[in-house]
């Protein structure tokens, strides 16, 4: 009975000695792991109106002037989106814009553009707010390739811009672009 004790304390000692170092070892990995920064996954080149946000998404707001039937706003980094909520605010508009549209485009070398999704009609008027979603084809089951194209792109590229164009045109149409790119 008293060599069953002594095995028993002898066990529990050898016990104490191994937990305490696993316990300490565990302690320090999770510290490490709680210092180690949060991955971004959509990150902009920096740039005035790029405002970078938490969970993979970038804001911008590109700058455009519209003073005639056409204009292209000023490009964002987009390497990594794969959808984008757009909205065009227009301010006090000066003369009237009909038959109105907006292009998306985007670029994969920074130089020659392709156009991004359909056109889309909007209304250039003092206060109209028009607001739409483009959304990257990605194929379900599969992988999907595209047929080969010289003006057309299925996904972002480097850089997303947009042009405007109307039919007819007054002097002026002040608008603020609020894009959030995924």
């Amino acid at each position: 009975m008293n060599k069953r004790i002594q095995d028993s304390e002898f066990s529990n000692l050898q016990r104490s000695r191994i937990a305490v170092p696993l316990m300490g070892t565990l302690v320090l990995l999770l510290a490490a792991y709680g210092a180690l920064p949060t991955a971004y996954f959509v990150k902009a080149a920096p740039a005035a109106n790029v405002q970078p946000r938490p969970v993979g998404a970038v804001t911008d707001t590109p700058a455009i002037a519209i003073t005639n039937a056409t204009a292209t706003s000023g490009a964002t980094p987009t390497t990594s989106a794969h959808e984008a909520q757009v909205q065009w605010s227009f301010g006090t508009v000066s003369g009237t814009y009909s038959s109105c549209t907006v292009q998306a485009k985007t670029s994969y070398d920074g130089t020659n553009y392709f156009t991004l999704g359909s056109p889309v009609t909007v209304t250039a008027t003092t206060g109209a707010v028009n607001a739409w979603s483009l959304i990257e084809q990605l194929g379900t089951n599969s992988v999907t390739t595209s047929a080969a194209s010289s003006t057309a792109a299925l996904g972002f590229g480097q850089a997303t811009a947009f042009n405007f164009s109307c039919a007819s045109y007054g002097t002026a149409a002040p608008v603020n672009i609020s894009v959030i790119y995924r």
